[in-house]
């Protein structure tokens, strides 16, 4: 399995032959980055099985592309305000509404479940608290935002979901990171083994 940051907050899982692009295309916004033109051309040239989106906020989606891919691929494009559950050769992919954090907790949101030959929660901007009171199977891999790991509270959370390893998304470009975003993380997670923080354009192999 390979996981490559796409975006701010967005990644593109390849998993028992599936493709499948999570919150993976954004424009710059603020601090945080968007998706480089040479991996929107390649998502172009080699489209995905399927974009999921947990949220339209500008961070985590641009709508000008999931337009377009569903148009000119008719592959599915999943959003914030679609529950449905839907398979990709061996993998289903489970929806759920959660609430997300902080001020925009109004706002609709979902997150993910990922079965195949492994198990992937991907939390999208969800609330960490949301968590405690759903029945969850058995996660391998818990794919979340900085958020999940900015506090010991908060990470004490991200770790109660028993996953095997976590990968940390949403990061600002280390020179580019007013709120020291990059060193408190870490700080909080310096004892943890299994737990990666990517850099836009990295992939790890799992």
């Amino acid at each position: 399995m390979e996981i490559l940051r796409t975006a701010n907050a967005g990644v593109l899982l390849s998993m028992d032959g599936q493709n499948i692009l999570l919150d993976g295309v954004c424009p710059p916004y603020k601090t945080y980055l968007g998706t480089p033109p040479h991996i929107r051309e390649n998502l172009l040239k080699n489209p995905p099985d399927v974009l999921a989106f947990t949220h339209q906020h500008a961070d985590h989606y641009d709508e000008g592309f999931a337009e377009s891919f569903q148009k000119n691929t008719l592959r599915p494009v999943l959003r914030a305000e679609d529950y449905r559950e839907i398979r990709v050769g061996n993998i289903d992919i489970l929806p759920f509404p959660t609430r997300h954090i902080g001020k925009y907790h109004e706002d609709k949101h979902v997150s993910y479940i990922i079965k195949g030959s492994k198990t992937i929660l991907f939390t999208g901007d969800a609330s960490p608290t949301v968590f405690e009171k759903l029945s969850l199977p058995k996660i391998d891999i818990v794919i979340s935002s900085f958020a999940y790991a900015l506090t010991a509270s908060a990470f004490s959370k991200t770790k109660a979901l028993g996953a095997d390893k976590i990968i940390l998304l949403h990061m600002p470009s280390p020179e580019n990171d007013p709120d020291n975003i990059w060193q408190t993380v870490k700080d909080v997670t310096a004892k943890e083994q299994d737990l990666f923080i990517l850099s836009l354009e990295e992939k790890i192999i799992i």
